[in-house]
């Protein structure tokens, strides 16, 4: 009698723990599927905005806006060639480059999907994120993190303040620059704004030659250059115009932009864009295929407060 009633227990004992497994693991595939489906319809959102906004710009676009219509504009005479090498020589010593390391990955707890609306941090998440970075070895991989240059800044103010693209400090635990002379310095972010993509770092030691600032925007065709570290390849220059004054959809309203049609690549950002004269005229925000975005130096500034 003993035995029959402890297989009773035990097979009680079995269904409930099938039970609960069965449950846990509803639980977590549920919850899984959640998150993916917040994040896909957080980022459908975004991009359906983002289209829109270029569509309602688009039908109002005309050469006379195109050629920067409301837009304070540089009337100043130019030559008929700039001379970039003479540029050159004046811009370089305020320019740097951004190197930054990566943040630790950890055990996946600072997770920015969880950010997101309609992602909760649970334990169903938890165990889930703790297995992936058990199987992807996170923890190896933040032994190998190293600091990498992407993107570029230029000096303002009073030499120790450091214009560079927002995007670029995404998920960084750290922040440093190289000077024109070769010299690294420690920096950090002092100010952020994401939706205008620009950041400004505060950086250690003695200050340095801040960039001459241009008192108004160039005109449409205007010969400009942009100096950034394409590549990994520091401090190079590439020239082009203006192609258009336009409109750039953002998450807060359109915003205006610079656009110019100079060879950008990977590590331009944050970099400064310069007119014949040498002066800064924009910051290197994003490109779209031929052309590039620029962000407008007065609303750059403003993000330092200056």
């Amino acid at each position: 009698m003993g035995s029959v009633e402890s297989w009773r227990r035990a097979a009680l004992a079995a269904y409930v723990l099938a039970g609960v497994g069965l449950a846990s693991g509803g639980y977590a595939l549920a919850t899984t599927q959640a998150n993916v489906n917040a994040i896909a319809a957080a980022q459908k959102r975004l991009d359906d905005d983002e289209w829109s906004k270029h569509q309602a710009h688009a039908k109002t676009d005309s050469a006379r806006s195109a050629a920067g219509e409301g837009v304070a504009l540089d009337a100043r005479p130019y030559p008929a060639a700039a001379d970039w090498a003479a540029v050159a020589g004046q811009v370089m010593p305020s320019v740097v480059m951004v190197a930054v390391i990566e943040r630790a990955k950890g055990d996946g707890s600072r997770n920015r999907a969880w950010l997101v609306p309609g992602v909760q941090t649970n334990l169903a998440t938890e165990l889930l994120t703790r297995y992936r970075a058990w199987q992807h070895e996170w923890a190896k991989a933040d032994q190998e993190r190293e600091w990498v240059t992407l993107g570029a800044g230029f000096l303002v103010g009073d030499g120790r303040t450091a214009l560079t693209a927002a995007h670029v400090l995404a998920g960084i635990e750290g922040v440093r620059v190289k000077l024109a002379s070769g010299e690294w310095r420690s920096a950090r972010v002092a100010r952020i704004d994401h939706v205008r993509d620009v950041a400004a770092l505060l950086i250690d030691g003695e200050p340095g030659q801040p960039v001459r600032v241009a008192p108004a925007l160039p005109r449409q065709g205007q010969a400009i250059a942009a100096i950034g570290s394409p590549k990994g390849l520091d401090f190079s220059m590439s020239a082009g115009i203006v192609s258009r004054h336009g409109q750039v959809g953002g998450l807060i309203g359109a915003a205006g932009m610079l656009q110019i049609d100079a060879p950008i690549a990977g590590g331009n950002s944050g970099g400064v864009v310069v007119n014949g004269r040498g002066e800064a005229v924009g910051l290197v925000s994003h490109s779209a295929g031929p052309f590039t975005q620029a962000v407008p130096i007065g609303r750059a500034l403003a993000v330092a407060g200056l």
